[in-house]
């Protein structure tokens, strides 16, 4: 086939069923940022739920990239670079602005030190515990994992067999030398700038998705992944409650099992999803809502916290208000033109 030739992979998903996915995660990521739903108040650890929600929620939706299609237009180099164009302004610019942000609240309110030598070391790398140390806010690791993720995508689609298995050994071994606790997957991005090593990570999950969703029946799998979602979950439970010999890092073995599977369950169950207008208007802002749920509901807490004791109903105030106003402030931002072009520009 002639580099110039068009070459498209299809996309294994609907643009409806996608989203309603994102707003059944949305959901879920806040319900764990809603503290007071996930802690046990006599003792304030946190809840087996919290727990097993941390292993997928977020990380599902760096599979669904993998799920959507892929077009070639061109000789694979000028797709490399359509795309880190494309990907640099539509992922990176956001990231400036909310970094940026999370910075100034850190420095400002936060109690935090200004530190512009860890700033940049924290903005570079897209490191969760640098994030947490230099701006006060881990949440916006996401951004650079997603921008590292399109563009090891591209490589992946735009590479030859003997660079795909290279890539593919590389993400097994990341994950065994996680599992095996040689090396902590947080650990490995305070060496590896851009977030690299978490798309690495990332990619294991997508690509074995995508291999599931092509190679088996959904509709006569269903059963059997729910089956396994059950069986991880107990196993989960039992690991946390029993306390197994910590011979390898439980937590990332099921950071590998748990988003495949999960994905699976709802991508089985999407046709069903669709139905739900609420999940897909959720979906649709599923973004900017991640990005600005966080700030709301620490707000809430402080406020809330002042007149009322922790509590599991002030904990679903607490939910439906986060949701109210991330939803109010997302909407606004994208429906404003201004600060849709200059926060979230298409690219």
């Amino acid at each position: 086939m002639s580099s110039k030739s068009l070459n498209t992979t299809s996309s294994l998903i609907s643009r409806d069923a996608s989203t309603a996915i994102k707003g059944v995660l949305m959901l879920l990521i806040i319900f764990g940022h809603t503290r007071m739903l996930t802690t046990v108040f006599a003792t304030g650890q946190k809840t087996f739920f919290r727990y097993w929600l941390y292993c997928f929620h977020v990380f599902v939706y760096m599979i669904l990239p993998f799920i959507y299609g892929y077009k070639q237009t061109g000789d694979k180099v000028q797709n490399l670079k359509r795309d880190i164009k494309h990907n640099l302004i539509r992922i990176g610019v956001p990231y400036c602005w909310f970094f940026a942000f999370s910075a100034l609240i850190f420095v400002t309110f936060g109690g935090g030190r200004f530190n512009l030598k860890g700033m940049l070391y924290a903005f570079l790398f897209g490191n969760k515990p640098l994030m947490d140390k230099y701006i006060g806010f881990d949440f916006v690791w996401f951004l650079p994992a997603m921008l590292a993720l399109t563009i090891v995508k591209s490589i992946w689609y735009n590479s030859s067999r003997g660079v795909r298995y290279c890539m593919l050994t590389t993400s097994g071994i990341l994950w065994l030398l996680a599992i095996f606790k040689v090396l902590p997957q947080s650990t490995v991005g305070m060496y590896v700038p851009f977030s690299l090593s978490q798309a690495f990570y990332y990619l294991l999950l997508g690509l074995a998705a995508r291999w599931l969703v092509e190679g088996i029946s959904m509709k006569q799998a269903l059963p059997w992944i729910v089956l396994l979602v059950v069986a991880v979950t107990a196993m989960m439970f039992c690991q946390t409650t029993m306390r197994w010999a910590q011979v390898i890092d439980y937590k990332a073995l099921y950071r590998l099992i748990m988003p495949v599977l999960m994905f699976l369950l709802l991508f089985c169950i999407s046709g069903w999803l669709c139905k739900l207008e609420l999940l897909k208007f959720i979906g649709r802002y599923s973004l900017q809502v991640y990005l600005v749920h966080v700030y709301v509901v620490n707000i809430l807490r402080v406020i809330l916290l002042r007149y009322f004791s922790q509590s599991v109903g002030l904990g679903v105030v607490m939910y439906v208000l986060t949701l109210a106003v991330s939803l109010g402030i997302a909407i606004m931002m994208v429906k404003v033109p201004v600060v849709n072009k200059v926060v979230f520009p298409k690219g």
